[in-house]
């Protein structure tokens, strides 16, 4: 099985040395084994392990040098939590480590301060937040816990509750209603008048309620108060949320792990149950979710430590909270359904991480709440993406397109194809604008891959539906890794003009999803290739000067090494197009015949019978541009402004659904630019970028469908929708096109097949 991590991540040395450091702790006889015998035992850990954890400076990562920490980055701590989760490990990190610790460290009490974080560093004392009252939910707001001072002491009463694992702290961290807002106080756990009780919680355990009748405690024991104490509380309740999430992802990686060795080992019917499809596409479906999430924390790990607002690190927490529970549990549950029967039983470790995934999905707030108050942040206009802004190097872009791109080009009810918008292509040529991710030495914009998401905003908010121009987002960076000199001289200055065209030919009749089966031949014959055969679902070859393709050169080799990689010109003798009416009345797609066709051998991009090497980079190139955000966010884009004019967005019902899908696309956007930035450092990725396509073309499919259910009538219409003055759609073409999206480029089931054969190994049927 291969980690994904290892080729798109770029960790610092000092993550790396972490995560050397967990690995070595966290042997087999701290893992799964060690969780099972340690439930149901007070105080749900082992305080052996949790001083040894502190020997080794974990718990003190996050605080200053000042009180014995290392002050290091959340990213580092991440890394950290991520191997705790894999473990199971139970030692309070993010209790302790980030609640307690984070409190204190933020407060302004000097002598708390002193007296209590170098302890809580060396292991020596734990110090935890009670911040939950019952039936409160998330509400950060104490209300029924009430702090009275009575000369220099303060008398506390209420109940707190949901702390994990509280038995063996030393104190506790109370927030409270003193009058006037909020405050946090310092309260030892012998204090006279505070009971505490526990609950087992399903993963073995404990929930610690606390329960004061007339806790007095000396008023210097006061952390915070007012505005100061409920910032304090709410950043470290979002740092910890996001602590949480490491840990989940953490515990992902450890069950596709468990559920992927089951599926090569488990024998029925005479052979591995990883050889059925079935299985395989459910493993490949938990790889997804699984990247899906670390794309997202990843991302707002990196926000974390940048001037973020208070509303936006909520955004980002919970956007990662959604996400990562989300993906847990739907790994987890599906991971007990692939060991059987006996991942019903508590003989198997499968078990242990569905618990532990549902105690951590519910604490801090689970998937619903996360949903409902990432829309609300939403509606106020708080969003991560403009956390640092439109790219200066772009405000300049925005505004350009935004008063040059031609009304009558906006928001078409259908994608345009590159003749209708040839004026238009021409002005993004001569502004510098035709090719974003080309690198600016071959004329494009070298844009970063955050800056083409952002690009491709630009042009999503007016409403621009071309279709992609092929030379320039698939072609041309083959040529300028593989051509020669004379090709790239020759194509690329014309390519980002925009004065020739180009197609592409790969899939065939016999040869869709399965290209190394390829039929079409060329035969050398002196200086020129004689092609002949067949390609099918050609886009816009009606309107292409030009085409590359993929032909048989060697008949006789093994299918892969007998392709090479032809260049033709469409007006040659011997070609035939045939268009092919879709679904929605368009005609893009073609079939193109080729009979007898001659071309230049010095039309062969790199070497003979070596083209299956660049037939896969296209293909990923391919699979990025199919699985770039925009394929989903442009109609979620038109959703959101029909709901707008509509009055949805005062439906609960649509809020609901709607919030689920802009979560999704933006997940997907971060897993974009996972990818296409470790593409720019030079990682060759194939089998990789299958999550993409899945993940977009689906997201794709389910806001089409949400269209289509609010539209009602309007939706089953053959006719454009007027939406605003400036945008319009035909919801009836976007359901149907979206048909289609799950289809080209390689189906899902193509896809699954892809990551289960070559990222999960997983044996052939």
């Amino acid at each position: 099985m291969i980690t994904l991590s290892d080729t798109l991540d770029t960790p610092t040395d000092e993550q790396r040395m972490i995560a050397d450091s967990a690995r070595a702790f966290f042997a087999d006889a701290r893992g799964a084994a060690r969780a099972r015998a340690l439930r149901g035992h007070q105080p749900g850990y082992c305080p052996e392990t949790w001083r040894e954890m502190a020997e080794l400076g974990w718990v003190g990562l996050r605080v200053p040098e000042a009180f014995g920490g290392s002050a290091g980055r959340f990213e580092e701590f991440a890394v950290l939590a991520e191997y705790c989760g894999s473990a199971l490990a139970p030692e309070p990190l993010l209790e302790v480590g980030l609640l307690g610790a984070g409190v204190l460290a933020r407060a302004a009490n000097e002598p708390l301060k002193n007296a209590w974080l170098p302890q809580i560093v060396a292991g020596e004392k734990t110090v935890m937040l009670a911040w939950q009252e019952p039936g409160r939910g998330q509400n950060a707001a104490a209300q029924t816990v009430r702090a009275a001072p009575q000369g220099n002491e303060v008398v506390l009463n209420g109940i707190k509750c949901f702390v994990p694992n509280g038995a063996a702290a030393d104190a506790f961290i109370v927030s409270a209603w003193d009058g006037a807002g909020m405050a946090l106080y310092f309260v030892p756990a012998n204090a006279s008048g505070l009971v505490l009780q526990h609950q087992r919680r399903v993963d073995g355990g404990y929930w610690t309620e606390l329960v004061l009748e007339d806790v007095r405690i000396d008023a210097e024991n006061t952390v915070a108060v007012g505005q100061a104490a409920e910032h304090i509380l709410q950043h470290v309740l979002e740092e910890t949320r996001m602590g949480i999430c490491a840990q989940l992802v953490g515990l992902m990686d450890a069950v596709l792990h468990l559920a992927v060795e089951h599926l090569k080992t488990r024998e029925q019917f005479g052979k591995p149950i990883g050889s059925f499809q079935a299985l395989q596409h459910r493993a490949a479906d938990q790889l997804v979710q699984i990247e899906i999430a670390r794309s997202v924390l990843l991302r707002n790990l990196a926000l974390w430590e940048t001037p973020l607002t208070a509303e936006q690190r909520e955004l980002a927490a919970s956007q990662t909270k959604a996400r990562c529970v989300d993906a847990a549990l739907a790994v987890t549950k599906s991971a007990i359904q692939m060991f059987g029967g006996m991942g019903y039983t508590d003989e198997v470790d499968v078990g242990l991480y569905l618990k532990r995934a549902m105690v951590l999905g519910a604490w801090l707030g689970g998937v619903d709440w996360h949903r409902e108050r990432y829309g609300d942040l939403r509606m106020l206009g708080v969003s991560i993406d403009t956390a640092q802004g439109l790219d200066p190097a772009l405000k300049e872009v925005s505004a350009w397109i935004e008063e040059n791109f031609p009304e009558s080009l906006r928001f078409p009810d259908h994608r345009l194809d590159s003749s209708v918008a040839t004026d238009w292509l021409e002005r993004l040529h001569a502004k510098g604008l035709a090719a974003p991710g080309w690198p600016k030495e071959y004329g494009g914009m070298g844009l970063t891959a955050y800056q083409q998401v952002q690009f491709q905003e630009i042009c999503d908010r007016v409403g621009m539906n071309i279709a992609p121009n092929l030379g320039a987002s698939m072609l041309g960076p083959l040529l300028i890794q593989y051509g020669t000199e004379a090709q790239k001289k020759e194509h690329l200055p014309k390519i980002l003009s925009g004065e020739v065209r180009w197609c592409q030919g790969y899939s065939e009749p016999g040869a869709g999803s399965d290209l190394a089966n390829i039929r079409t031949t060329a035969v050398l014959d002196g200086d020129e290739f004689v092609v002949n055969g067949q390609k099918i679902w050609t886009s816009f070859a009606y309107d292409a000067q030009k085409i590359f393709m993929l032909v048989r050169t060697d008949p006789s080799a093994r299918k892969q090494d007998g392709i090479s990689f032809l260049l033709a010109d469409m007006d040659t003798p011997g070609i035939t197009i045939r268009r092919i009416v879709n679904l929605t009345g368009s005609a893009e797609f073609c079939e193109v015949f080729f009979d007898n066709v001659r071309v230049p051998r010095e039309n062969l991009v790199g070497p003979l019978n070596g083209g299956w090497k660049m037939a896969k980079s296209l293909l990923g190139s391919e699979r990025i541009m199919l699985g770039s955000p925009r394929l989903a966010k442009y109609p979620l884009n038109l959703l959101d402004a029909y709901a707008q004019t509509k009055g949805l967005k005062e439906d609960p019902c649509f809020l609901v659904r709607y919030t689920q899908l802009e979560l999704e696309v933006e997940d997907l956007g971060a897993a974009f630019i996972r990818m296409v930035e470790a593409m720019r450092r030079g990682q060759q990725l194939g089998a990789e970028i299958s999550v993409l396509k899945l993940w977009v073309t689906e997201t794709f499919q389910r806001v089409a469908d949400l269209i289509f259910a609010v539209g009602e009538e309007v939706a089953a219409s053959d006719e454009t929708c007027v939406i605003d003055e400036h945008q319009r759609m035909h919801p009836a073409n976007l359901f149907l096109a979206a048909r289609a999206a799950t289809i080209y480029g390689g189906s899902s089931e193509i896809q699954r097949n892809i990551l289960a054969k070559q990222i999960l190994r997983l044996p052939n049927g």
